[in-house]
């Protein structure tokens, strides 16, 4: 009785989000958390950090945040049409979205999965100007080309079908959360050394496609990226430098927050002739809050 019902094309979803039933919406956020995977382990692990990374914390090769953001912005932008509405929209979007998820997940499991602290106009190192205009162009591409060629890749697929398959995606995407979950919130020991296993697995592979990592850097996009994450790095520096420069040659400049720390800090500056927060070292440094160890002894 069910299959007939299906073979009929009807769904059996009560809802629809974005013109999408539930199997449907189900299968398109797994092709963007996948996406989002494969661009965070080597797109982005090349250009950082010069080779292949599994960027995930899930077992599986997907980053939930990816489908999260796209189908919220699919959402928040039905009816606009203005690329530049679209960018703005989906940037402050996707940056609200980061920083919330990467609070998360430092409380919940005590680490960072991503730092933007070397990006110039972080906040906190969770979000940044230009990975927040970054994302924007790619929602525009996702909501003028990339969701469309999903919507028709899946018109191809027979109801009943996307049906079982949107159950098998949530099956094992609610196993996997709740296996990762417990492993790394140490709940269950033998869950952890399984967990590790796997992850260490998965990093030999990746070693493994990274010796012969050297021919990654002949294509054209590698070196761009490898180039634009140098630049936006040398923007931050600069923009250091100016912070330095603007703290002492502003003597009347202080803290009200932090009452002492701009001193400490122009203390610091004067005995290292002209250094910035760059060149600190860790005896300059004790919780974040910069410390004259000269003065002290």
């Amino acid at each position: 009785m069910l299959m007939e019902y299906l073979s009929d094309g009807v769904s059996l979803s009560p809802f629809m989000v974005c013109g999408m039933d539930f199997p449907q919406l189900t299968i398109a956020m797994l092709i963007y958390a996948f996406t989002g995977w494969i661009y965070e382990s080597t797109v982005y692990s090349i250009a950082e950090q010069g080779k292949l990374m599994n960027r995930g914390c899930f077992i599986g090769p997907y980053c939930p945040i990816y489908a999260v953001v796209s189908i919220l912005n699919l959402y928040l932008l039905r009816g606009i049409e203005s690329p530049i509405k679209i960018m703005i929209v989906s940037s402050l979007t996707v940056c609200a979205v980061e920083y919330i998820t990467s609070w998360v997940l430092e409380k919940v499991f005590n680490a960072r999965y991503w730092d933007y602290s070397s990006y110039p106009l972080n906040i906190n190192g969770r979000i940044s100007v230009p990975s927040g205009v970054f994302f924007g162009l790619a929602i525009l591409f996702l909501v003028k080309l990339y969701h469309p060629a999903v919507i028709r890749l899946m018109a191809q697929i027979p109801p009943n079908i996307r049906y079982y398959v949107s159950i098998g995606i949530w099956v094992v995407f609610l196993s996997d959360a709740v296996f990762t979950t417990i492993s790394m919130c140490n709940l269950n020991k033998k869950c952890k050394e399984i967990y590790d296993a796997i992850d260490k697995y998965s990093e030999q592979q990746l070693d493994k496609i990274n010796s012969k990592a050297g021919k990654l850097k002949k294509f054209r996009m590698v070196r761009r990226g490898q180039k634009l994450v140098v630049m936006a790095k040398g923007v931050n520096k600069k923009i250091v430098e100016v912070e330095t420069h603007y703290l002492m040659a502003v003597r009347d400049f202080q803290s009200t927050k932090y009452p002492g720390m701009i001193d400490q800090m122009r203390r610091v500056f004067s005995r290292k002739a002209g250094g910035t927060f760059d060149e600190l070292s860790d005896d300059d440094v004790d919780d974040g809050i910069v410390i004259d160890t000269d003065e002290e002894e």
